[in-house]
């Protein structure tokens, strides 16, 4: 054997050993997440904010129909009174189209409110079928009908196949629920028309789920954290990603970046180290007049925990006081009371009764 073929021998054995260590060190194969609706999907943040809207009104009609306008069935020995048009402005709502993804859900559950009290499914059909000739053309009647009908029948029998279907004990199992209900959904109504019709809602509820399941993991540090939401953001949403990530309120975002870096504030040496640390935060999301004022309710809170802490070793040390009596404990007390909380001092009697009311009934509520 040629030095030259020993050479290559012994690269091809190391190019080996360092693949075996890469395998097992960092697995390639590892369970892709499966989304009920990824970026694939074409629906944006903006379809999910479009599709929360209220259903846009007629602001040339009033709220309602006048009287006169209701037709009145004079035979019907409960006046039975037919529903009008409160007013919405139908051009806008089936702007898009008359089965949309943002108006055409809405619409059909303001129609199935609009005829709830109907005795059977049959006269609920007929009288949604008469409403809505009397509203658009016949083609466009018929297509909405149509679609209404196949809309409903499915979620009567949604109600009846998740009949039995406890609350979700994790987010696991909420998602898993959500991804059964849109199976069956695409199942009865056609993929197309249930996700055009549910897709919005629930990608945004998938979404939550799976953002909530992240943010409230209390094993892992905040980087971590971060780093799997910037994932998440990125696989269901796409080029929306980082509107995605500024779209809640700022407020809201410091409260979720809080819960994020928990475990890390958890862990912090000292009370300072960890003021420190949530001040940084702040000063991510809030002007310094903001911050600011953050901190002086901190301390606010801090000092009235502190003067509670106070008063509670005060209030213990007279009630195990055994030479005075119920009525001077009480006369005491309330003298503490107006001493450390002054103009305070009703209010916070008025909490300790009503704490004192539910700690009785929670006893009692235990030895039954």
């Amino acid at each position: 054997m040629t030095v030259k073929n020993k050479k290559i021998i012994a690269l091809i054995g190391l190019f080996a050993i360092i693949f075996l260590i890469g395998y097992w060190l960092f697995p390639k194969d590892q369970e892709k997440t499966e989304y009920i609706f990824d970026k694939s999907y074409n629906i944006s943040l903006e379809d999910v904010k479009k599709a929360r809207q209220s259903l846009p009104k007629d602001t040339s009609v009033g709220e309602t129909a006048p009287p006169e306008a209701a037709a009145v069935d004079s035979q019907n020995s409960q006046d039975k009174v037919t529903p009008q048009e409160p007013g919405l402005d139908l051009r806008q709502i089936f702007g898009e189209g008359l089965i949309n993804s943002y108006t055409t859900l809405k619409y059909f559950k303001h129609i199935e409110h609009l005829f709830r009290k109907s005795s059977t499914l049959g006269e609920h059909f007929d009288e949604v079928k008469k409403y809505l000739f009397d509203q658009f053309s016949e083609k466009e009647a018929q297509t909405l009908f149509d679609t209404y009908r196949t809309y409903l029948q499915c979620e009567m029998d949604l109600m009846d196949e998740f009949r039995n279907l406890t609350s979700a004990k994790s987010t696991e199992e909420a998602i898993e629920t959500l991804k059964q209900i849109q199976a069956f959904r695409r199942d009865r109504m056609g993929t197309e028309l249930a996700d055009k019709l549910f897709g919005a809602d629930v990608k945004a509820k998938e979404y939550a789920f799976r953002r909530a399941d992240i943010v409230g993991d209390d094993t892992l540090y905040g980087e971590t954290k971060e780093e799997m939401l910037k994932n998440l953001n990125q696989d269901m949403w796409g080029e929306d990603a980082l509107a995605i990530e500024e779209h809640p309120n700022d407020y809201n975002r410091y409260k979720e970046k809080l819960l994020i870096y928990e475990k890390d504030l958890e862990e912090l040496e000292s009370e300072e180290l960890r003021q420190a640390k949530i001040k940084e935060f702040r000063s991510e999301f809030f002007t310094p007049e903001v911050v600011k004022r953050l901190d002086e309710v901190d301390q606010q809170i801090a000092t009235e925990e502190q003067t509670e802490m106070a008063y509670r070793e005060k209030e213990k040390k007279i009630l195990e006081n055994t030479g005075l009596t119920e009525e001077t404990k009480n006369q005491k007390i309330e003298a503490l009371r107006k001493e450390m909380f002054g103009e305070e001092a009703e209010a916070f009697g008025r909490r300790e009764t009503m704490r004192l009311e539910l700690e009785r009934m929670v006893r009692e509520n235990q030895k039954k």
